[in-house]
């Protein structure tokens, strides 16, 4: 063979490595699989408590009273919110109308906690009495905008830290001045999802303020929105606005809590969990030319090279695993005798491709039709109900056999409502049917959502199936987005997000921006969370499942006093993780447990706390 010839061969394989390497990128499967698979936490949850004696007393546990004005909603819906958030701070809670509080002891509670704008006109007695009750050593959170100025208002302002006031007005924007939960200094928010109504103060400069409102752009009038203010021996704190009783405000209102105490603990998840939902499914089998002229690819081709390729890049670059939902058909079919299956090459390539890289694949449906009955989805969405449960178990049969045919290798241990919508006549179907099922992930709330969505709270249900709601949504967040997200965190200790493949293909979600656009801000999203979260375990579902069972089923014991927490937990099941907020500086005494910072903010009282052992004990030094 003569020089030329070989120059010529050699440049020819040259380029067919090259062309391969470009192919691999393009059209990628795995990305160093052995590393993914080694970064994905497990989570180790004994069957039971071990049995040990435990060193703390259950009668030393915190307790709270909420008084509320029964008949109004926003009173109501601010109470419910206040009892699931002092559960899950360990605070035991009691409920009082305003009108009976000639019949309560406040000093019988740690807490007293107003939830009522309107207590100047229906509490029968004084709020003097409250005040007193705090002077005495108690805490007060008067935790919303009082309706009127007036008497009641007007005889203990100046115990509230302030000095003067004036007029309600209108806050624009809120600037977190300290880590009221971790990770929220320093942070503003802005627009019209944070309007709200304060009444114009100056306070006590003694007083600490951890929220600020801007009243005016133009003049930078900055109105106090949270703060507190010790008073004899005890401290108040005071919410000088309305907006706190939504559902997405618990962590806030958790936070507003904390504040109180100059030490405090309670139990998180410690879970990073991201769901893709209709991934794998038939849409992406698709040929039409949708994005030739963005991309030179048609729709399918679009998905395949360019759309997973980023996705996994991502996911590798932030050490975060996915949970995909495999749906098998997008038809309107509700008769068991008219279920079809066709195979499908683009469903089999990304089923395995998630599965290679070691995620997770979960349920959600043989078809896109929520498992409700008639008038169990607004009318709008045009979705066909099932006629009965038996209609029902026949969809999630067929489903199983298809799952089982393309991906045998899959337990289904995970599912996701269609649209958000499930009927308990369709969750009862899904625990018989479904034997590994571990975890539902509906939402966390109902704002903003069309009709009767399946609502959660962080928890395991009588029948043993996780309920881990999913926070937020999508690949362009805003401001709210980012509150949530750190407003769960400081609560739950989870991030749980969900994402659409489909998300670029509408205008709403994508914010009619192009895919670099919405990669880049879904990329600075999930830097934010792990640069402000550095502990932050990222976990497929099942794991986040029994990360929640283990979080879920402590209850802690807490000895605090001035230089030590002597703690032991009920119903320990393996490491578990909290939150300690803590004007000192907690050691670890011994391997029971390990203490590190729970945020990047450097002046931060909070801190992450994994213990070991059902007693521990952590030495608070004064700073």
């Amino acid at each position: 063979m003569n020089k030329d010839l070989r120059k010529v061969l050699l440049l020819v394989v040259l380029c067919v490595c090259f062309a391969g390497l470009i192919l691999l990128s393009n059209r990628n499967i795995r990305i160093d699989e052995d590393a993914f698979n080694q970064m994905f936490s497990e989570v180790k949850v004994l069957k039971e408590p071990p049995k040990v004696e435990l060193t703390v007393s259950p009668d030393n546990r915190r307790a709270a009273l909420i008084l509320y004005s029964p008949g109004r909603e926003q009173s109501e819906k601010y109470a419910d919110n206040l009892c699931m958030v002092l559960n899950h701070l360990r605070i035991g809670v009691d409920t009082l109308p305003l009108d009976q509080t000639t019949s309560v002891k406040y000093e019988d509670y740690d807490v007293v906690i107003m939830a009522s704008s309107h207590w100047g006109e229906e509490m029968r007695d004084s709020t003097i009495r409250l005040i007193d009750y705090t002077e005495r050593g108690g805490k007060l959170l008067l935790g919303i905008l009082p309706e009127k100025t007036e008497e009641s208002f007007q005889s203990i302002y100046r115990q509230l830290g302030i000095v003067d006031y004036g007029e309600y007005v209108l806050v624009s924007s809120l600037a977190f001045e300290k880590d009221l939960i971790p990770g929220i200094s320093h942070r503003v928010f802005q627009g019209e999802d944070f309007q709200d109504f304060a009444i114009g103060c100056t306070l006590e400069n003694s007083a600490d303020v951890y929220i600020w409102g801007e009243a005016d752009a133009q003049s930078g009038q900055q109105i106090p929105i949270f703060w507190t203010y010790d008073i004899g021996e005890g401290r108040v704190a005071v919410y000088n606005g309305t907006g706190i009783v939504g559902d997405f405000w618990r962590g806030i209102a958790a936070g507003c809590i904390n504040s109180l105490f100059d030490t405090t603990m309670y139990p998180i998840v410690n879970a990073c969990s991201i769901f893709v939902d209709d991934f794998p499914s038939p849409l992406y089998d698709a040929e039409f030319d949708l994005f030739q002229d963005a991309y030179n690819r048609t729709l399918q081709e679009f998905y395949r090279d360019i759309w997973w390729p980023d996705m996994l890049q991502t996911a590798h670059q932030y050490n975060d695993v996915y949970t995909c939902l495999y749906v098998t058909s997008y038809d309107n079919e509700v008769e068991a005798e008219n279920f079809a299956h066709a195979n499908s090459r683009m469903e089999l390539y990304f089923g395995n491709s998630l599965l290679q890289n070691g995620y997770e694949m979960g349920m959600h449906g043989y078809n896109h039709q929520p498992l409700t009955l008639e008038g169990g989805t607004p009318e709008e969405l045009d979705y066909v109900p099932w006629k009965d449960a038996d209609a029902m178990r026949a969809a999630v049969r067929e489903y199983m056999e298809i799952a089982e045919s393309v991906f045998p290798s899959v337990s289904v241990q995970t599912y996701v409502p269609p649209s958000n919508y499930l009927s308990q006549e369709g969750r009862t179907v899904l625990a018989q049917e479904l034997p590994d099922l571990k975890i539902i992930a509906g939402v966390y709330s109902n704002e903003g959502e069309l009709g009767d969505v399946y609502v959660q709270d962080f928890t395991i249900a009588e029948d043993g199936i996780a309920e881990f709601p999913r926070i937020t949504s999508g690949m362009v967040p805003g401001d709210y987005d980012e509150l949530s997200v750190i407003s769960a965190m400081g609560l739950h200790g989870v991030f749980s997000h969900f994402i659409h493949p489909d998300d670029i293909l509408d205008p709403e979600r994508s914010k009619e921006q192009t895919w670099e656009v919405m990669l880049d801000a879904y990329r600075n999203l999930m830097r934010d969370v792990h640069e402000t979260y550095p502990f932050l375990r990222p976990l497929a579902a099942t794991n986040a499942a029994d990360a929640l069972r283990i979080s879920d089923s402590a209850e802690p014991y807490l000895d605090i006093s001035e230089d030590e927490i002597q703690g032991s937990i009920d119903g320990f099941l393996g490491d578990t993780y909290f939150y300690l907020k803590t004007t000192a500086l907690p050691r670890s005494v011994d391997s029971s447990c390990a203490i590190e910072k729970a945020s990047n903010v450097q002046d931060s009282d909070y801190y992450l706390v994994t213990v070991k052992s059902p007693n521990f004990t952590i030495k608070l030094v004064s700073s």
